[in-house]
């Protein structure tokens, strides 16, 4: 049997509902307190009174601190970027903790670094974005322990690792007492979290625990978020791929119908001028195309001609064509409003170039693939005029060759010309061009395509061209202001007039024999008539050095003279020569007084004799002063020479 306790008095039984109510409170209690409260009592009831008030008290703060904790995390599952999740994070720790600074490092894996991305209560700008290297702090500590680290004076600490800038990042926001927790996800440290306060302090245990139960279930929600975001990227990515995929299809059947349309405009029998406007059309920019000499033979109203000065295509553009014939992509430009160009090419031979000016955007990978294949389609283009013209310029160029060697029948001839467009019987004059052997061909195809009127074949030393007309001299000039005489270096042609059909043979031949001559007076250039040196052919023939040397015995004297005093004695014998002997003709034709003209002659007495003027005498040292006038003209274009 227990002996039943005795109930308390009313008086005992308030004491002690007054003291559970305090210790339900959460109060301290000291031991006058409880003594207050219950009476004169043992020291061991006041001590477990007391214990029972502070645990009661702890639990009561934990469950606080565990309900802020629950709810935090549910307003945190709802964030979905991470940079304002990180944010949300550190807030939520600083509320938590009540520290004068919360932030925190994210650790990269790749480098064994941290990286501060976040922080609550910091005043240095010096503290943002502020890196932790490998092995250095607290934070890599942290990261190797994978447990919490703290000091309570960071100052004295005196086993760390220690970075300059860390430091000074630390000494900047006055930071002493410092805690770090791992944030920690399937095994994967995301980061440390931490809690520093500006004054030394020891950090408790449930202020640790509580911290380090935040940063479990923020790592938790952090790696959720990279993972949603991640995902998302890949949904944004996958779209976007999906967007260009199909951009990029439309772009290719866009390129296709172009080429389809280009095509059927060369088979059609179209030339350049309709392809430049279809593929003008299709990119929404001006659109040229160039020949094989870089010339222009087509371009759309916006551009092209800018692109070309005085028949010539610019430096720049001229580059960027070699690089693409050389690549066979095209090739950027960016000058003069000209975007690219692209060489049509047939294996290594450049066919014409493809200019493309700026448009309102760059140009994509599938127009620069359209312009390539318009640069083929002008080569094909090419190729099939070059055919035609080949063709013609074969059957005419027979006709020519028959023409100017006189094989042929000339009934025949005329037959073959009319079935032409030919009309052989008007006037024609006959052109000879010499040149070398390597140089014949590209000049017969440049003096073929000059005009269709001409007829051009290769002769003697050069190429023959006869065109209509009766002036020689024009004829002459026309041709040597062909494509041909675009060549570099001198051109040299001269022409004669032909006598009807059958006289084709004796006027080239005439025209021969003055080229022949010309080059050894010195003459290697220019438009030339072969009449007006048919005296000096009649005299010397074609042999110049013959020539030189009359002059030289003729009027020697003078010519040293002028070349030892720089003087005008030779060119006043010429002129006085040309002007019937008449000296106020001279001076007219010298641009000097009448005077000067008689001076100068006085010279040429004292130095030839006093005969000289004599009627034979004056013949012969005038056709010698002519001639040295045309030596000493030598490649300055003489176009004309004094008739004897």
């Amino acid at each position: 049997m227990h002996d039943t306790p005795a109930p308390l008095d009313p008086r005992a039984q308030r004491a002690v509902v007054d003291l559970l109510a305090r210790v339900e409170s959460g109060d301290q209690l000291s031991a006058e307190d409880v003594r207050s409260l219950l009476g004169p009592v043992e020291e061991g009831v006041v001590v477990r009174a007391q214990r029972a008030a502070a645990g009661f008290g702890r639990l009561r703060r934990r469950d606080g601190e565990l309900s802020a904790l629950i709810a935090s995390t549910r307003d945190l599952v709802e964030v979905r970027d991470v940079q304002a999740l990180l944010r949300k994070l550190v807030d939520r720790a600083h509320d938590l903790v009540s520290t004068d600074v919360t932030y925190l490092s994210v650790y990269d894996e790749s480098t064994d670094e941290l990286f501060v991305r976040a922080s609550r209560g910091t005043v240095s700008p010096r503290f943002q974005g502020l890196r932790v290297p490998a092995g250095m702090g607290i934070a890599s500590r942290v990261v190797r322990t994978r447990s919490p680290q703290w000091t309570a004076d960071y100052g004295a600490e005196h086993d760390l690792d220690r970075d300059p800038e860390i430091d000074a990042a630390v000494g900047e926001e006055r930071l002493r007492s410092l805690l770090g927790v791992p944030m920690a996800a399937n095994g994967e440290v995301l980061g440390v979290l931490f809690a520093a306060d500006r004054s030394t302090r020891s950090f408790a245990s449930d202020e640790i625990a509580l911290l380090s139960a935040f940063a479990d279930h923020a790592a938790v929600i952090l790696h959720t978020a990279r993972l949603f975001s991640a995902v998302t990227d890949a949904a944004d990515r996958a779209e976007d791929a999906q967007s260009r995929a199909e951009r990029h299809l439309e772009a290719m059947n866009a390129s296709a119908r172009v080429h389809e349309r280009l095509t059927a405009l060369v088979l059609s029998g179209h030339g350049p001028r309709e392809v430049a406007a279809t593929l003008a059309e299709s990119l929404g920019r001006p659109v040229a195309i160039a020949d094989r000499e870089l010339r222009p033979v087509a371009a759309t109203a916006e551009g092209g001609g800018r692109w070309w000065t005085r028949g010539r295509l610019s430096a720049p553009a001229v580059r960027a064509a070699e690089r693409s014939r050389a690549s066979g992509h095209c090739a950027p430009v960016g000058a003069e409003g000209l975007d690219v160009v692209a060489a049509a090419i047939a294996g290594s031979e450049l066919l014409g170039l493809l200019l493309v000016g700026v448009g309102p955007a760059p140009l994509t990978d599938v127009e620069r693939r359209t312009i390539e294949r318009s640069g083929q389609i002008v080569a094909l283009l090419t190729m099939q005029r070059e055919a035609l013209t080949d063709a013609e310029e074969r059957v005419r160029g027979e006709l020519a060759l028959d023409l100017v060697s006189g094989s042929a029948d000339m009934d025949a001839l005329e037959r073959r010309a009319a079935a032409r467009g030919i009309v052989l019987d008007q006037p024609w004059s006959g052109v000879v061009v010499p040149v070398p052997d390597r140089a014949r061909h590209p000049l017969l195809r440049a003096l073929s395509a000059a005009s269709r009127r001409w007829l051009v074949a290769a002769q003697g030393e050069g190429v023959a061209v006869l065109v209509p007309g009766g002036d020689p001299g024009e004829a002459a000039r026309q041709v040597r202001r062909s494509r041909g005489a675009r060549e570099e270096g001198p051109m040299l042609a001269v022409a004669s007039r032909v006598s009807g059909p059958a006289g084709i043979g004796a006027a080239l031949a005439e025209a021969w024999e003055c080229a022949g001559l010309l080059p050894a007076l010195g003459v290697s250039d220019g438009a030339h008539e072969a009449d007006e040196y048919a005296p000096y052919l009649a005299m010397f023939g074609t042999d110049g050095a013959r020539a030189l040397a009359f002059v030289d015995r003729m009027i020697g004297p003078v010519v040293d003279w002028d070349r030892e005093h720089r003087t005008e004695l030779a060119a006043t014998i010429a002129a006085y020569a040309d002007g019937g002997g008449s000296v106020s003709r001279a001076a007219r034709a010298l641009y000097v007084h009448p005077n000067t003209v008689k001076q100068r002659l006085e010279r040429v007495t004292a130095l030839l004799g006093p005969d000289w003027r004599a009627p034979d005498p004056m013949f012969r040292v005038g056709v010698a002063a002519r001639l040295h006038r045309l030596r000493t003209a030598g490649n300055r274009h003489v176009n004309a020479a004094p008739v004897v």
